[in-house]
């Protein structure tokens, strides 16, 4: 059993054999243990640990409680003890699925953008290496930027409308990593734009082919003030998928798996209680770094100028290094949809960019 790599493995040894079931009542927070350890790689484990404890933090949410996570959770080393306590290895039992969930769904959109650009650009691209398995390095990267975001989510979504202002806390928490990290979890943040931004033009195509009097047109009719379809309410469609960014992702997996009327509601109902102007903290929290700018080679971050080496989830990824050491054009508010990170560049390994053609181009 401690070698079971899901849930879905270690429940199937469980209903198979009552043997298994009976070490497992016994053992019961030393096989948790180390299945949420076989869910993530090494190094990417401390983020969905990260994340378990964030989940688990007293609600509501204070600023205090927030403010003292930001400050203190790179230093909390308890997810190396032998065995975790129950509460945690369930947590990260139950965010393993769900994270592995997100990794494919992103990677199916990056890969579909990705050969997009290479007709668009004329990239020679191996289309047999580049449609291949996700590599562990980079699920890994993918793994660790959606935890990292999910927990960031946590620690502002409770706060937000009220008077304390939360958006400096997003840039404390991004304080913490270096800008290929933060650029990963840009990734994720445009990823989330870019699906949400077709869930909204569903909607509304579902209404365009629905009669005036179908549920849909009825629900938008009810929305507020104004009705959900007119011209008012589009305005605000960021501020809405802003803020649904931080309500988590079992919310969000919902929303983008469900359909018609069920995902009508949801993203309505979810609408109305947006604070106007509202802003995701990672979106406006590194807006100041993002200001004064400084590659990585310059900032002292690396320590010098990098050449790439390996494929590593420790070392700085090839595609940041190849986009000129991180001067791109840099905006975490900017509701574009076209760039690198629309193929999460940052993700990838080195083979997958040969295969992809871009290493080829300046």
């Amino acid at each position: 059993m401690r070698y079971a790599c899901s849930t879905k493995s270690l429940f199937a040894l469980l209903k198979a054999s009552p043997r298994f079931y009976q070490v497992f009542r016994s053992r019961r927070d030393y096989v948790l243990t180390e299945l949420a350890r076989n869910l993530f790689p090494g190094s990417v484990f401390v983020d969905a640990w990260d994340t378990a404890k964030a989940l688990q933090l007293p609600q509501p949410l204070t600023r205090e409680i927030s403010d003292d996570f930001i400050d203190t959770f790179t230093r909390d080393n308890q997810h190396e003890q032998p065995v975790l306590p129950l509460s945690i290895s369930t947590s990260i039992c139950q965010i393993g699925p769900l994270i592995d969930w997100f990794v494919q769904d992103f990677w199916n959109d990056c890969l579909a953008n990705l050969k997009r650009l290479g007709e668009y650009a004329g990239l020679r691209q191996d289309m047999q290496a580049l449609e291949s398995p996700l590599s562990a390095i980079e699920k890994g990267r993918i793994q660790r930027a959606f935890c990292r975001f999910e927990t960031m989510g946590l620690l502002v979504a409770a706060l937000k409308g009220k008077d304390d202002p939360y958006l400096d806390q997003g840039q404390a928490f991004l304080g913490h990593y270096p800008d290929d990290d933060i650029e990963g979890m840009a990734c994720v943040r445009d990823y989330f734009a870019r699906r949400l931004s077709g869930v909204f033009e569903a909607i509304e195509e579902d209404a365009m082919r629905a009669k005036p009097s179908d549920a849909i047109r009825r629900l938008g009719q009810s929305f507020g003030e104004h009705d959900w379809f007119s011209r008012v309410p589009k305005l605000f469609q960021p501020d809405y998928m802003e803020n649904m960014m931080t309500l988590g992702l079992p919310f969000l997996r919902e929303v983008l798996e469900s359909r018609g009327l069920h995902r009508a509601a949801l993203v309505m109902a979810t609408s109305a209680r947006t604070p106007r102007r509202f802003t995701h903290a990672f979106s406006s929290g590194h807006n100041e770094v993002d200001q004064n700018y400084l590659p990585p080679y310059q900032s002292g971050i690396y320590g010098g100028e990098q050449e790439f080496h390996d494929d590593s989830l420790e070392d700085c990824a090839q595609g940041w290094l190849w986009a000129n050491y991180g001067k791109l054009a840099k905006s975490y508010n900017r509701w574009t949809r076209k760039g690198f990170r629309d193929w999460g560049y940052v993700m990838l390994d080195s083979q997958r960019l040969k295969a992809a053609g871009v290493l080829e181009r300046e």
